[in-house]
């Protein structure tokens, strides 16, 4: 199905007294609800061993070959030092100026805080950490909300109006509930409480109310993106661990996830690929796959989502995506180091029997939850690891309209697409082109959250409108926002001897006055190499201005009049150009602030390929040579 910007809410509902938020697989919540009791252990079900079973801790200890040295000595490091605060004054930033890091920062060393005396404690159990983890725990507990600034517009959670749940509190809770499961009663009384009671007030309460009433008014409960099962993810593991639970109230928080987790799936394209971009791919499908783990093994193998057939195409299509190295196509808010995780795709591979590269080492790993859901020791018996298979020389996704053509020197990502995509950048006919696996001319990613990001002047970040993409700029025009500004697939012509690819990129344009505008892509492997000809052919009704771009981490130099050397981190792709009329070189700096410190460091840059004088009609076409 095709991807939904926003979560869709049906029409007409099962029943008109149920309030607007209600789905329409409403009426199959309870069924679900009442299978999942028969299935699910009527005390719930933990990732983490007991405390209290030192012979299962050595024995995982061993066989990840935890340092427990270095654990406990970082942690002894924490019992001299305070915990601190909740950092109130940052939390207001992101009201104030768009700025969500110096609180998440601050929040995140005091939750890694619990991680470590957590990990100590449970590795080494002397008790010489219980005293630390409990008032850490307590004072966790104590803080206003566990929802990000970024996800609290309103301050409605951090001035007490209203509890919601985010990505963050799910996954907190979760945290909290195998933690309080797992130590039990080492942990006073108090502390066990007061967690139990928090995990309830900011998770578990606010999903049931939303399940048995059918007023989801959690809106990720009914949306296809990421935050659907990451947050139903928390939510399931938590209400599996946390102690006192009735088995009915686990029954329907799992019953609930079953049916509106769906959605999710719902909202990938029909070829498997996500809008969302590789990175968040290894973000949301990681987290359903974590959803789907730990319900398989509290219903011991009796519910298993994985197995769902519109799983299986999500689960390969990104992995099947990789240029070349462990590089991705960098489409939507990427940053330009994402990739899809290969713990998540190595264990896919295994659950469901897919070609897909070996399992990383999980020697040292005690990261919550992944490390012990992604854990090749617990898959089941009809896991198979199948090898993976050599990078075929073309990869076409029709539906997504992205195509990945590779030779052992140099791979192409093109792509048509249409601008109504989750976490959309405007892009149509965007292109990456490597060099002996470095993106010599490259989508430049994503920029750096702040709140004008998911605003409504989200496009004036030139690094997500399409002035900082590789595309043309017709009438001194940018592209439009939504489904409507789409390309269209003219021509997907693919052999061996050459891969044609013609899109019609003129409905993105809408207000340039274009009569036509096609983006052709030609791809002819040479030897281990290829020649790469791309082809912008425009009209107007009236002479109108017209270039188009190529952008680059890299340098430019024009080195005669008709050849183009660009350049990045030692590699190098020249480029013949021919035009309809005499042209110049522009180049100017991408504003804005790329994801990820790295980029943060370097200047992307756009070189426009601009014609002199407007022009009625006319072409601009570069031809990138094999390199010798």
């Amino acid at each position: 199905m095709r991807p939904l910007l926003l979560p869709v809410l049906l029409a007409t509902l099962a029943f008109s007294s149920l309030p607007a938020r209600t789905p329409g697989e409403f009426p199959k919540v309870a069924p679900a609800a009442a299978a999942m009791a028969s299935r699910l252990p009527k005390d719930g079900a933990r990732l983490l061993p007991p405390y209290a079973d030192r012979a299962a801790w050595a024995k995982l200890a061993k066989a990840r070959e935890i340092d427990i040295g270095k654990i406990t000595r970082r942690a002894e490091r924490l019992l001299r030092e305070p915990m601190a605060p909740f950092p109130l004054e940052r939390f207001y930033d992101f009201t104030r100026n768009g700025d969500r890091s110096r609180f998440q920062n601050a929040n995140n060393a005091r939750w890694r805080r619990l991680d470590t005396l957590a990990q100590a404690e449970l590795l080494e159990g002397k008790g010489r950490f219980l005293s630390a983890i409990s008032e850490t725990l307590q004072a966790l507990c104590a803080d206003p909300t566990w929802v990000l600034s970024a996800h609290d517009i309103g301050l409605h959670n951090v001035e007490g109006r209203r509890i919601t749940i985010d990505l963050a509190s799910s996954v907190y809770g979760w945290r909290v509930a195998e933690l309080l499961a797992s130590f039990g009663d080492a942990l006073p009384p108090e502390t066990r409480e007061k967690g139990i009671a928090t995990v309830r007030a900011r998770v578990i309460d606010p999903y049931l109310t939303m399940a048995r009433t059918g007023d989801y008014n959690n809106w990720w409960a009914l949306s296809d993106a990421n935050w659907n099962p990451v947050c139903h993810a928390g939510v399931v593991g938590a209400a599996l661990a946390l102690p006192g639970l009735t088995s009915d109230e686990r029954a329907l928080v799992v019953g609930s996830a079953s049916v509106l987790v769906r959605r999710f799936l719902q909202g990938f394209f029909a070829d498997g690929w996500t809008g969302e971009g590789v990175g968040y791919w290894s973000y949301g499908f990681g987290h359903f796959a974590l959803l789907c783990e730990t319900v398989r093994r509290a219903t011991h193998g009796r519910e298993d989502w994985l197995l769902w057939p519109e799983v299986r195409r999500p689960a390969q299509a990104t992995p099947s995506s990789r240029l070349c190295g462990n590089l991705f196509p960098v489409v939507a808010d990427a940053n330009m180091d994402a990739s899809a995780s290969i713990f998540l795709e190595s264990w896919l591979g295994a659950r469901l029997g897919l070609p897909a590269r070996k399992h990383p080492e999980i020697s040292g790993r005690l990261d919550f939850p992944e490390s012990f859901v992604f854990d090749p020791a617990t898959l089941p018996a009809s896991a198979t690891q199948t090898p993976p298979m050599a990078l075929p020389p073309r990869t076409w996704f029709p539906d997504a309209q992205i195509l990945i053509a590779r030779t052992p020197r140099r791979c192409l990502m093109a792509m048509g697409g249409d601008n109504g995509v989750p976490h959309n950048h405007n892009d149509c006919g965007t292109l990456m082109l490597t060099q002996d696996g470095i993106p010599v001319v490259t989508d430049l990613g994503g920029e750096e959250y702040t709140s004008r990001t998911f605003s409504a002047r989200r496009y004036e970040g030139e690094l997500l409108n399409s002035y900082g993409h590789p595309v043309p700029r017709p009438a001194d025009t940018l592209q439009a926002a939504g489904r409507k500004a789409a390309a269209k697939v003219l021509t997907a012509d693919f052999s061996p001897a050459r891969d044609r690819l013609t899109l019609d990129l003129a409905p993105a344009y809408p207000s340039a006055g274009l009569t036509r505008l096609t983006r052709e892509f030609l791809w002819e492997p040479v030897k281990d190499s290829a020649r790469l000809t791309l082809t912008d052919t425009f009209a107007f009704a009236e002479p109108k201005p017209f270039e188009t771009a190529l952008t680059t981490w890299g340098t430019c130099e024009r080195i005669d009049a008709d050849h183009l050397r660009f350049a990045f981190e030692g590699k190098s792709i020249t480029f013949r150009v021919r035009a309809s009329a005499p042209w110049s070189l522009v180049e100017t700096v991408v504003k804005g602030s790329p994801m990820g410190a790295k980029w943060q460091a370097k200047t992307p840059r756009r070189m426009a390929l601009r014609l002199n004088a407007p022009a009625k009609e006319g072409f601009i076409s570069v031809t990138a040579e094999p390199n010798p």
